[in-house]
Formats: C-alpha cells, sequence, structure tokens
C-alpha cells in the first residue's frame, strides 16, 4: 500500500475514533461505569403463569455518570420475574450519603416493558462518598399486589 494510501486510511481512523469518542461523551455514557454494591436484595413472592409461587430477589445497581456526585440507579429483574405476577411491581429506595449526611429517595421499575411512567433508570445527586440505602418492592396503581409479601433489602457502595 503506497505511503499517501497508508496516511490517509489512519487519517479517517483517527477521525472516526475522535468523533465516536465525542459521542460517547456527549450522551454521558463514555464515563459510565458499574460501581460494585455490596447487598441484600428485597425480597418477596412471585406465582408463575402456572400458579407456582416462587421466592423473588431485587437487587439495586448504582453506576457513576459523566457528572461527579451524581449516580444512576436501576434496580433490573430478569424475563421470567417480568412474566410473572411480580410484572407490575415498583422498587422503592430511600438512600443516605454517610460522609456529608445529605439523603433522598426515588422509584424505578425492574420491568422495563410494564405499562407504567415510572422510570426504568433514574440519576440521584448523592455527593461523593459512601452512600446507604434500604430498598423494597410495592405494587404499582394497576397491579397492587406485585410481589407481595415483601421484605426490605439493605445496601452500601462507594459513589465516585
Amino acid at each position: 500500500m503506497p505511503r499517501r494510501t497508508t496516511s490517509a486510511v489512519a487519517a479517517l481512523g483517527l477521525t472516526a475514533a475522535t468523533l465516536t469518542a465525542a459521542a460517547l461523551a456527549a450522551t454521558g455514557l463514555a464515563s459510565a461505569a458499574p460501581l460494585p454494591v455490596t447487598q441484600l436484595p428485597s425480597s418477596g413472592l412471585q406465582v408463575s403463569g402456572l400458579v407456582v409461587p416462587g421466592p423473588l430477589f431485587v437487587g439495586v445497581t448504582a453506576d457513576s455518570t459523566a457528572t461527579p456526585g451524581v449516580t444512576a440507579f436501576t434496580a433490573p429483574a430478569t424475563p421470567p420475574v417480568c412474566s410473572s405476577s411480580a410484572a407490575g411491581m415498583l422498587v422503592t429506595v430511600d438512600w443516605m450519603n454517610l460522609s456529608t449526611g445529605q439523603r433522598g429517595g426515588f422509584t424505578v421499575k425492574p420491568c422495563p416493558h410494564f405499562n407504567n411512567p415510572t422510570k426504568v433508570r433514574t440519576e440521584a445527586t448523592t455527593g461523593s462518598g459512601q452512600i446507604a440505602f434500604v430498598s423494597w418492592i410495592r405494587g404499582s396503581s394497576y397491579s397492587p399486589n406485585a410481589g407481595q409479601p415483601a421484605l426490605p433489602g439493605v445496601g452500601t457502595f462507594a459513589a465516585p
């Protein structure tokens, strides 16, 4: 390959890499990283389509964002859970920054296809430091008994 063609290909590759990095940074995906969360998940009851009851465990995930002190939260559920009686559940989380005393709360839905305006992922301004949280499964207005009876979960993680 002639030197001129090699230089053009290298310049094109560099341009593509730069544009990709800029696009990821603009969406906040470039710096999003999962944070290790130590927790005992919320637990409840689910009933499958065969009317077979089973345990339900819902953990909370935390991700760093492009903005320092802001943490993104989800409480994802597996497809079998989303096709059971627990599909309409919501997960409520109350958190506290043990370093600053700052606190807050939010509710997310674990099943993305469940018809409810609650978000699947939410961001909270937790600040940097050790975060402790309590989570619990609760029913939605459409499905008030989803995941019930339930016990709360607890957890902690370090927010950057």
